[in-house]
């Protein structure tokens, strides 16, 4: 159907109209004038994925306007075309799609709603962390975890320039780590970028990731994240005093107290830190889909016939449209550092490092043999008390008041004892056979409790020969003082999260 020519001004131009639809549209056309009136008029019914080429008059300064309508008098976004912009391409057939707006009733997060979300989630909360000046912050994350210490390496600090004084001691033998938990989550959000809530709202990466990106209306926002802590603990033949006593550790710590003048007056400026965990990602992965705000009509014509993915909503926003149907990545990164822990050595190197940490240890040594020893004269009492056949086995009680002078002979006996046997009940069913196996359960339970009892004081009696060895290899090892150290020092070990600029290598 053409529209025939209201004034000698009218010019007739050439329209591919294409049903985008599932459903049967009719398809209408509306002339605008300049003064204000108007009138409708159908064009042309397409079935779905149908097109046709019509033609429609248009006068000078009018404006046409397309929109479809199906059975459930849905109507498809509006494509408005000026008679400027026509005549400029008057020989070209313009593309006019009859678009109908996908129903989104999903209501969208505020800023703050989502900065509460990342809030209380375990593995994305630190991204309300994120350095707020520009998204370059996000650089901290994109060194990559092999350009790190080694877990175990010993660092000495200038607390003012926040640089290493000398080169850093890499672990050698007693270098050893553990991944102590993985734990993975990921948030989906749709998100209004309203500026006007966006005061005081603490999640500035995600508005600096809004600005970089000119998000005009709303975004849609997935959020993946893994992270692992990784902890340095002591390999099975080295403990932390072995460590202390490795001549590398000596010549290095010489060299950082070379570094000092006035120990009592600059032991602030200085910081020794042992490199003991790495909170790591594994993996992170933001995607997003931009929704822009459908204000000029004409746009649905352009993208819709340069991008088959172009999607166009209905929402509680507004009409929306954004070009893909699909997330896009935004940012990813692997195997970086997040967080870094030390133990602060700084107060034992000033205060007789070596000296504190070895009567700590053995202090804790004759604890644990104390423990071992009364947890055997204990379980010895229970053996006594359960002695299946006294008869056949002597064992002497012990005595309260000397505990500790019976414990010699207690290690005698029971490294001599066999558990005993479960006897076998009688199956004759002879009336003499009930009373015998009466009394056969009775020295069956004691036989179970004796055992347990052994098998305990054996395992106690090979905690208590470690421990022994412990105590004197610690006894025995170089009481020699470190030169230097401040005895107003307070010789605490704590473990402290330090910057990660100072232990990414050169």
């Amino acid at each position: 159907m053409t529209l025939t020519a209201l004034n000698v001004n009218a010019e007739s131009f050439k329209f591919k109209i294409k049903n985008t639809t599932k459903n049967v549209v009719t398809v209408f056309y509306k002339i605008n004038k300049k003064s204000g009136d108007f009138k409708v008029k159908s064009l042309v019914k397409l079935a779905p994925g149908e097109e046709k080429e019509k033609e429609v008059s248009v006068s000078k300064n009018d404006t046409v306007s397309f929109y479809g309508q199906n059975g459930e008098d849905e109507t498809s976004a509006i494509v408005r075309k000026d008679f400027a912009t026509l005549s400029k391409q008057k020989n070209e057939v313009f593309y006019i799609p009859i678009v109908i707006p996908e129903k989104e009733n999903t209501s969208f997060e505020s800023l703050e709603n989502l900065s509460l979300q990342l809030e209380h989630n375990k593995v994305l909360n630190f991204l309300l962390k994120m350095d707020s000046s520009s998204m370059t912050g996000m650089t901290m994350l994109e060194n990559n975890f092999q350009n790190v210490y080694p877990l175990g390496t010993f660092i000495f600090v200038d607390t003012k320039t926040n640089r290493l004084l000398v080169p850093p001691l890499e672990p050698s033998y007693w270098n050893n780590s553990e991944n102590y938990f993985t734990i993975q989550d990921s948030l989906y959000a749709l998100v209004n970028n309203n500026h006007a809530l966006q005061a005081g709202v603490q999640i500035s990466f995600i508005t600096k990731l809004f600005d970089s990106l000119r998000v005009n209306n709303a975004e849609e926002l997935e959020f993946k994240g893994k992270l692992s802590l990784l902890r340095w603990k002591p390999s099975a033949n080295a403990n932390i005093y072995q460590i202390l006593n490795d001549k590398a550790i000596q010549d290095f710590l010489q060299t950082c107290y070379d570094q000092i003048n006035d120990p009592d007056s600059e032991y602030q400026h200085y910081r020794l830190y042992f490199l003991s965990s790495y909170e790591r990602i594994d993996d992170l992965e933001i995607f997003g889909k931009q929704f822009y705000t459908f204000g000029n009509e004409a746009d649905i014509s352009l993208m819709s016939s340069g991008n088959p993915n172009f999607q166009l909503l209905s929402t509680n926003l507004g009409m929306l449209y954004t070009k893909s149907k699909t997330l896009s990545n935004y940012y990813s990164v692997q195997n970086a550092v997040l967080r870094t822990r030390a133990y602060d050595f700084t107060s034992l190197l000033f205060n007789g490092f070596k000296n504190n940490i070895k009567t700590k240890l053995i202090e804790d040594a004759y604890h644990t043999q104390h423990q071992l020893v009364a947890a055997i004269l204990s379980e010895y009492s229970g053996l006594v008390d359960y002695n299946p056949d006294a008869t056949k086995l002597t064992l002497v009680k012990l005595n309260e008041k000397d505990t500790t002078a019976s414990l010699t002979p207690v290690l005698t006996t029971v490294s001599n004892l066999q558990p005993y046997s479960i006897e076998l009940p009688d199956t004759s069913k002879q009336p003499t056979a009930i009373a015998k196996n009466s009394q056969l359960d009775g020295y069956n339970n004691r036989v179970k409790l004796f055992n347990s009892h052994l098998n305990k004081i054996n395992s106690l009696i090979k905690q208590l020969n470690q421990t022994n060895s412990d105590i004197v290899k610690m006894s025995a090892s170089d009481d020699k003082q470190y030169k230097m150290y401040s005895k107003s020092a307070t010789g605490l070990l704590q473990e402290i999260e330090v910057n990660n600029d100072i232990v990414r290598k050169e």
